[in-house]
């Protein structure tokens, strides 16, 4: 007889899961235990109680500490106390003096003391002194600190238009000093009535309206909306005025003193001329530092060969330069 050979399997255990996989099958969280709150009450109280108890008892060894001193001691311990008490009073005294002495000083310096004594011009040719402090908002007696001297500079720009600048400076104990910059013509126009000249610093400040030319560039093609002493010459053409304002900029930074003339048709035509007989058509305003040197640079090598020539210099600022003689 054959045995059989077969060997039975032994059942396979399956392995135990945790709950916290059984949870996590479930889609669920596990729960939450929460503490004894009436354990954790008590377990409070009694630390408070324990507190309690603990000042008490420092309180209490204080108090016999102190009992347990001689007289001297006492005595010690309160002369102490009150020195210190004393010292924060007078601190506070002296703070208190010193806020009511530099209060009283404030004043004192600006009803009494101080008073502008002198008012002096320094650096002025055109106008006479007089006719400064005629202009100045500033008067001898006043408060030297409560002059307003950015008022009185405005004025003195604007109702004395040849000053360029002006600084007014206090000086103690009891003056004031003016300094001023004065300017001159650098832009003329011709006026409507083809006689009389308005006439500009560098900034376009309007200097005044003469019968005769003192100027040295002049402003063509550009209408005038408004030209009042003291102030900055409006023209009727928002992009003719923008045109003009960088121009004559360029000019003035880099001290170009070979143009005798400056106009604008507006963002896309505008123009400068050089001694009177050449004109560069500079086109826009971009790049006009370039496009000017390249034309003086230019009329360098005409003026070698033709010092007399006149025409028209066409600048787009690339390395084209064109003349038209006249």
């Amino acid at each position: 007889m054959k045995k059989d050979t077969k060997k039975t399997k032994s059942p396979k255990t399956k392995p135990e899961r945790s709950q916290k996989s059984d949870f996590d099958d479930l889609g669920l969280e596990p729960p939450k235990i929460y503490k004894d709150t009436q354990a954790y009450k008590k377990q409070q109280e009694r630390l408070a109680k324990e507190r309690r108890e603990n000042k008490s008892k420092r309180r209490n060894e204080r108090k016999a500490q102190q009992e347990n001193l001689t007289r001297n001691e006492r005595r010690a311990i309160e002369t102490k106390k009150r020195k210190k008490k004393n010292l924060v009073h007078k601190i506070i005294t002296w703070f208190i003096i010193c806020v009511l002495l530099a209060g009283v000083g404030i004043v004192l310096s600006l009803t009494v003391f101080f008073k502008i004594g002198d008012i002096s011009v320094e650096g002025n040719e055109r106008y006479l002194t007089e006719e400064i402090l005629s202009q100045c908002s500033i008067d001898i007696g006043e408060n030297l600190f409560m002059s307003d001297t950015n008022n009185a500079k405005r004025l003195l720009e604007k109702n004395l238009p040849y000053i360029y600048n002006a600084e007014v400076k206090r000086k103690l104990p009891d003056k004031i000093i003016i300094t001023v910059e004065e300017t001159q013509p650098i832009y003329y126009i011709l006026n409507s009535d083809e006689e009389t000249y308005t006439l500009l610093d560098d900034n376009f400040k309007v200097l005044e309206s003469a019968s005769e030319n003192t100027g040295k560039m002049e402003i063509t093609l550009a209408e005038i909306a408004s030209a009042v002493p003291g102030e900055k010459i409006e023209f009727a053409d928002e992009n003719v005025s923008s045109s003009l304002n960088i121009l004559a900029g360029t000019i003035r930074d880099n001290g170009f003193t070979e143009f005798t003339g400056i106009s604008s048709e507006g963002l896309n035509n505008n123009y400068v001329i050089y001694d009177s007989r050449i004109t560069f058509k500079l086109g826009t305003t971009q790049d006009l530092e370039k496009k000017m040197y390249q034309g003086l640079t230019t009329c360098k090598e005409l003026d070698e060969t033709s010092p007399n020539v006149e025409g028209e210099l066409t600048i787009s600022g690339g390395k084209q330069i064109y003349f038209t003689e006249k």
